[in-house]
């Protein structure tokens, strides 16, 4: 029994061993951080220019968005079908037959009162205008130029045509479309106004 003693007391004495043995690892591994001293260069801050506060900004009213409707150049790229495949009487219909024999005797001469409104081809603001994230106020005819023009500059646009507007328009590559839009559906219910 004593020699068992002895085993077990020799057990007890190498484990503790063992165990602080361990500890001591443990505690090398992980040594606590030295801080070092570093030498830094400091270089000079320069100094901040002064600023003004900024101006608060006015609240501006929004400006309504205008509808998405087909310009000019719209129109003139969409695949042309001319009126007159299916409408073969076009260059018959009283409108288009008396529409070029001096159109400001009768309308005046604001194109606004000519071109737009009930009674008129109702034209899209933009087709004179430009499309409407680009509007602009054609120049007066004073200068030379107006954006009556782009239509009637054929070859004198203020003399009577004494024809009718379809055989006047196509032959110079101004199909239907061009003024009247491509809302086909429309311009057949607008056309039955002038139905006699």
């Amino acid at each position: 029994m004593k020699r068992r003693m002895v085993i077990l007391l020799s057990l007890l004495v190498l484990g503790a061993l063992i165990l602080g043995c361990a500890q001591e690892e443990k505690a090398k591994a992980t040594p606590t951080p030295v801080k070092e001293e570093t030498k830094e260069e400091k270089t000079p801050t320069p100094t901040p220019e002064k600023t003004s506060t900024p101006k608060p900004t006015p609240e501006k009213t929004p400006t309504p968005t205008p509808t998405a409707t087909p310009s000019k150049t719209e129109a003139s790229k969409s695949p042309v079908v001319e009126c007159t495949v299916c409408h073969t009487k076009a260059a018959e219909y009283k409108p288009h037959i008396n529409g070029g024999q001096y159109c400001a005797n009768c309308h005046g001469s604001n194109p606004h009162t000519i071109h737009v409104g009930p009674g008129t081809i109702n034209l899209d603001c933009s087709i004179c205008h430009g499309p409407p994230d680009n509007i602009q106020i054609p120049k007066p005819i004073e200068e030379g130029r107006s954006v009556c023009e782009n239509c009637h500059a054929y070859p004198d646009a203020t003399k009577p045509s004494y024809g009718n507007l379809v055989n006047i328009h196509l032959p110079r590559g101004k199909y239907c479309t061009v003024c009247h839009g491509t809302d086909i559906p429309g311009l057949h219910k607008a056309a039955d106004s002038f139905v006699e």
